[in-house]
């Protein structure tokens, strides 16, 4: 059974991603940080000058540029100036330690590079930018052997681009959380990453009278396609300096954004750090929250805090944000929501055949949102492109309304006694529990069963012992041989650069017998 989303009824240019704005309001704020705005007119001259600049240095249509940089106004201007001249832009996670910064420059072959000064120790220890062809531009400050950034958005170049990229020259790389091995870089098209935008801005309902935040790095691909698609609506975007409650918490009151997205952690801490009539929330109609399990007890305080209920959705790098809980409703919560317009799906089995409702498989994508390919690496395209559908390798079901529910990952899979288990269904299980601030469930390998359940948790504040044997009877009576058969309590469970639980990193953990902190 094939179920497709609602018809789109039209495309972004991202090559004249300002237009809107700058025909209606010229001079009222496009973009803002707690201590920087810039009005439409001022973030197209920038940007434009920008892009006049790196054609002087030598780069031209299709040539990558890599960047490291903090959320700053400029990352955006940078942008913009790679989407209306045809450059491609390589962003890398700000939290890329110096082997990860060459691993991306080695696969993405960038010409130039983008950076702040602070990371200067990091880029001093990577090879791979020493051979840069045109070397690198600073940001807020001085680099060793690297020019400014700053003075090439204040007036034009010599050069002047001659015409707009075309819908089918690559627009972006974008790296992937590495939460299932290595990362790759994946490459979206003027077109796809334009159709994500505009599904986005049709999911989310965002018209010029928004103003969008998102709590995220924009290395990112959620921060810049909320960011655009707010842009070509007409609405506004405004920039956090970083995730933490500090930094978002002001820009909340100040801003009273209309539409937010964050991670469930920086979620928990903002609306503990709320009560029930902080202006924060004044205008907020919608808060998008994933990434990872959003816990019933989260959602319950956000309500109760905000008067808005969470909206779930699902997405990947390969093909972007594709179904997600409608803000005009009904919102279910647990679910991810139904298909979002322009994108089709199917849900196979292991021998690809379509499943029905209720029925957990594989999901496949159809879309123009569909990535041009990981760059460099057409084996890797190969495997999970076919005939125009993309293989998502995560596990989903869809009901009898159309909506979907995430089920796990296949390469995250437990096989237990030959039967599959999802990770997901086991911490679900485990956050029920009082005592249990996070968890995540990874499989121990085993002679006789194959792969055993252990789970790694962290306990709430104030809880000083873990109940072990009360939670794996608990889980026992819920889900029974899906149960785990350890548990572990460790002070905080490990991510990856993109903020994430760091499988991986469980995974090698429990097949090293590393001992945590402590145990039960």
């Amino acid at each position: 059974m094939t179920l497709t989303g609602p018809t789109l009824d039209r495309s972004v240019d991202l090559s004249r991603l300002l237009e809107r704005g700058l025909g209606q309001k010229p001079d009222a704020v496009a973009v803002s940080s707690m201590n920087e705005a810039l009005t439409w007119r001022e973030l197209d001259a920038q940007s434009q000058n920008l892009a006049s600049h790196y054609l002087d240095l030598g780069l031209r249509r299709g040539d990558r540029i890599v960047s490291l940089l903090p959320n700053r106004l400029q990352v955006l201007v940078h942008y913009l100036a790679c989407l209306r001249t045809g450059f491609v832009a390589v962003p890398l996670n700000y939290r890329y330690l110096a082997r990860d910064i060459d691993h991306a420059i080695g696969l993405s072959a960038p010409r130039l590079m983008i950076a702040h000064a602070e990371r200067e120790d990091d880029i001093s220890q990577c090879a791979g930018v020493a051979g840069l062809e045109l070397g690198g531009l600073s940001v807020e400050g001085d680099l060793p052997g690297f020019g400014l950034f700053e003075p090439l958005t204040e007036r034009a170049g010599a050069a002047q681009p001659s015409d707009r990229p075309g819908p089918d020259d690559p627009a972006v790389v974008f790296f992937t959380s590495g939460s299932t091995g290595q990362p790759k870089g994946v490459t979206h098209t003027q077109r796809s990453l334009g159709h994500i935008v505009a599904s986005l801005g049709a999911a989310y309902g965002i018209t010029e009278n928004d103003t969008i935040l998102p709590v995220s790095s924009f290395s990112h691909m959620l921060a810049q396609i909320m960011s655009y698609a707010a842009l070509s609506a007409g609405g506004d975007a405004v920039v956090a300096k970083d995730i933490s409650i500090g930094a978002v918490m002001p820009l909340m009151r100040h801003h009273q954004p209309t539409v937010i997205a964050m991670m469930p952690y920086a979620l928990t801490e903002m609306v503990y750090a709320s009560d029930d009539a902080d202006a924060a929330f004044q205008n907020l109609r919608m808060c998008d929250c994933g990434g990872d399990k959003v816990a019933t007890d989260l959602q319950k305080k956000f309500q109760q805090v905000s008067g808005v209920e969470l909206a779930e959705g699902y997405g990947l790098t390969e093909v972007g944000i594709v179904t997600h809980n409608p803000p005009d409703g009904p919102i279910v919560h647990g679910s991810v929501g139904p298909a979002m317009a322009g994108n089709e799906f199917s849900v196979r089995d292991a021998k690809g055949n379509d499943l029905g409702a209720g029925e957990e498989g594989v999901l496949w994508v159809r879309s123009p949102s569909v990535m041009a390919g990981y760059f460099g690496d057409p084996a890797a395209t190969a495997e999970v492109i076919k005939d125009g559908w993309l293989n998502s390798g995560d596990l989903l079901r869809f009901d009898d309304n159309g909506y979907f529910w995430f089920c796990g990952r296949q390469k995250q899979i437990i096989i237990h006694d030959g039967s599959n288990i999802s990770p997901q269904e086991v911490e679900n299980v485990l956050l029920e529990n009082d005592a249990i601030e996070a968890a995540a469930v990874v499989g121990v390998p085993d002679t006789l069963h194959g792969q055993n359940v252990r789970a790694y948790v962290v306990l709430k504040p104030g809880v000083k012992q873990l109940p072990a044997a009360e939670i794996v009877q608990t889980a026992r009576d819920r889900i029974g041989y899906k149960a785990p058969e350890e548990i572990f309590a460790i002070e905080k469970l490990p991510e990856n650069a993109a903020g994430k639980i760091d499988r991986v990193a469980l995974a090698t953990m429990a097949s090293e017998d590393v001992s945590p902190s402590r145990s039960s």
